[in-house]
């Protein structure tokens, strides 16, 4: 096959998109880089296979793997060290299980399927991420790259005449397209996207509506027998223009969670592609080829299997908390790093074996060590590795809370229980693992307030538990199932003078409404909540003089993205529908914390972060945050 320029610009542009989608550049629908990538693969693949047969009347398939594993092979396990040094050196010891399957996943190629049996939703790398989350993408291909070839020369010894077969290749493709397409609209489930997302039969669409076009005759790359387009080159043109733009639209609105996606957009985004992808190898010429063709999205297209590889571990170590950099700046040192390494990577490693392959040793004996010292590597560096278990929860004290959702102080503040004239206010504290943090600076902080605060929140549950199906942010169910369990038990044995609401995560739980899973901004969704809460608050109002419900606050760091603030938004939404219903209060603490432009929130204080992974409150940046809470219960006025 001739060499096609528009081709590499078009794997820059897809690289692209998936970089700032993963820096949370405000580019939402970037994810669908990968669907690019997808159709490339089915078309050059393909295209690849069909010439050779057409040139050789056979395909020679251990040539053609062998090229595939110089080609794929070589980067991946360079970046197993690397992977290796994480999960030894700054991996937390929860962790350790979870990544170790990964990286033994990845190097399986089966990484995809992983998840999928996990029940792991893609959306969640940005919550608890993984160093190797985006290999989904290099297992399917990988699966592709073994099971088409076999399929492709089967079909054309079995159709024996050399158009003939080709046609059937691609009726077979056209009908395993639509097969997926099929697939992915009975699997898929609102709010529960894993399964649909990542499995290798619901994404194979854009694959092999790649290689349908490789066969259709409309778009044969470096076929010098193709016709000549004259002036259809000018509507090529047009049709490629129509399609940056439709993409342009979709990378810039389409959110990854949206049912719009699942029911037509994945397939309309896959064919703008296939559009973009005929007129590169159409009309090369071109005003859209020519942009294409720039110089800078082809070296990207050069390097972009690299940059794929080694940019999301690079994102995961360099974080705002390691670094001290925030947006702008820490986007750009991820940038520049990744780009160094892939193309060093590319230079002296990649193009080197994909082209002279080794230069020492026989391939039959260095690959399988190669891969059996990296899974040493992966193994020793995960040593002790155990399967995360939710730790108990102590419900003794007002300064008690679960280990995993905060750190543990050696002491508390020094201040003491001062001489406030008149009995000390009576604060309970329920909810989920944000109410734990926060109960428990609000506990330390409110000895020298006057007031007493009890701390009965429960990590890693939900209100809903018992009630209707919930499954956690992992899309899995929660560790402990309940928050609101003993909250009628709670009221009446302490009858507090303000039962403090705070569930600050549970706008990331999925719910079963109407037979099909919801997510927070989805009207299921939001029925079973507020029923449920207002009928809780309701219950435990004879038993405390106040309700008060506390708003979420908008997410930092790794946590903050446009989508997540938008379904906050729909979070506080139903918590004020709910606290009407039961005539509750409701204290919002946005306006204190987030009132910067954009949701802006504050970061730190005295010189410490607010809410070190993002979203609890812990440590001494988290006192004042404390104490405005308090303020604002006692009725005054609170300020940084």
């Amino acid at each position: 096959m001739a060499h096609v320029p528009g081709l590499d610009g078009l794997r820059g542009l897809a690289v692209i998109g998936v970089l700032l989608f993963h820096a949370n550049a405000r580019l939402r629908g970037g994810y669908l880089g990968v669907d690019l990538f997808f159709v490339l693969s089915g078309f050059l693949i393909t295209s690849i296979l069909v010439a050779e047969h057409r040139a050789k009347g056979r395909i020679d398939l251990r040539t053609f793997w062998v090229r595939r594993a110089r080609r794929l092979m070589p980067a991946l396990l360079s970046l197993i060290p690397a992977i290796a040094l994480y999960a030894r050196y700054l991996a937390k010891p929860a962790e350790l299980a979870s990544l170790r399957g990964d990286a033994l996943a990845t190097l399986g190629y089966v990484a995809n399927w992983r998840a999928v049996f996990a029940h792991r939703s893609y959306w969640d790398m940005f919550l608890a991420p993984s160093p190797l989350e985006h290999t989904w993408s290099l297992a399917i291909e990988e699966q592709f790259y073994v099971v088409w070839p076999l399929a492709v020369a089967g079909i054309l010894v079995l159709a024996r005449r050399g158009k003939r077969g080709v046609q059937w290749v691609c009726g077979v493709s056209l009908a395993l397209a639509l097969g997926s397409v099929a697939a992915m609209t009975v699997l898929y489930e609102g709010g529960n996207t894993a399964r649909v997302y990542l499995g290798t039969d619901t994404r194979g669409a854009a694959i092999l509506l790649g290689a349908a076009l490789a066969t259709s005759g409309l778009a044969r790359a470096g076929d010098p027998q193709a016709p000549r387009l004259g002036r259809a080159q000018h509507l090529l043109d047009a049709l490629g223009l129509a399609c940056l733009a439709f993409l342009a639209a979709a990378w810039w609105r389409l959110d990854g969670q949206d049912e719009l996606l699942y029911r037509g957009g994945f397939w309309a985004t896959e064919l703008a592609g296939l559009g973009l992808v005929l007129v590169a190898v159409r009309a090369p010429r071109g005003l859209v080829a020519g942009l294409l063709s720039l110089s800078p999205l082809r070296k990207m297209g050069e390097i972009s299997y690299g940059v794929y590889l080694w940019h999301w571990p690079i994102y995961v170590v360099l974080t705002e908390e390691r670094t001290g950099l925030l947006a702008g700046r820490l986007l750009l040192l991820r940038l520049a790093l990744t780009l160094v390494v892939a193309a060093l990577s590319y230079r002296y490693f990649e193009r080197p074996i994909r082209q002279h392959g080794l230069v020492w040793g026989r391939p039959v004996l260095v690959v399988p060590a190669s891969f059996a010292l990296a899974i040493v590597f992966v193994l020793s560096a995960t040593r002790g590795a155990v399967a995360a278990v939710a730790p108990p929860v102590a419900k003794e004290g007002a300064l008690t809370f679960t280990p995993a959702s905060a750190t543990v102080a050696t002491e508390a503040p020094d201040a003491a229980l001062t001489a406030d004239a008149g009995p000390p206010l009576k604060v309970l504290v329920v909810g989920d693992s944000v109410g734990i943090a926060l109960g428990r600076r609000m506990g330390w902080d409110g000895k020298s307030d006057n007031v007493d605060v009890e701390q009965r929140a429960i990590g890693d549950c939900s209100i809903l538990e018992d009630h209707v199906p919930v499954h956690s942010m992992a899309g899995w169910p929660h560790g402990n199932p309940n928050c609101a369990g003993s909250w009628l038990e709670d009221v009446k044995e302490l009858h507090p003078d303000v039962t403090l609401v705070v569930i600050g995560g549970a706008y990331f739980s999925t719910v079963q409404a109407g037979g099909k899973w919801r997510r927070v901004c989805e009207s299921g969704w939001h029925d079973a909540y507020v029923k449920r809460l207002s009928a809780l608050l309701s219950e435990i109002a004879p038993f405390s003089r106040r309700r008060i419900v506390m708003l979420a606050a908008y997410p930092v760091g790794k946590w903050q993205t446009p989508k997540l603030n938008d379904d906050v938004d729909c979070f506080n939404r139903t918590l004020r529908d709910a606290a009407a219903a039961a005539r509750a209060e409701v204290l919002d603490l946005n306006p204190y914390l987030c009132a910067g432009p954009g949701h802006t929130c504050l970061m730190t204080s005295h010189d410490a972060p607010v809410r070190p992974d993002g979203l609890h409150f812990d440590g001494p940046g988290a006192e004042d945050t404390a104490r405005w809470v308090l303020a604002q219960l006692r009725g005054t006025e609170g300020s940084r």
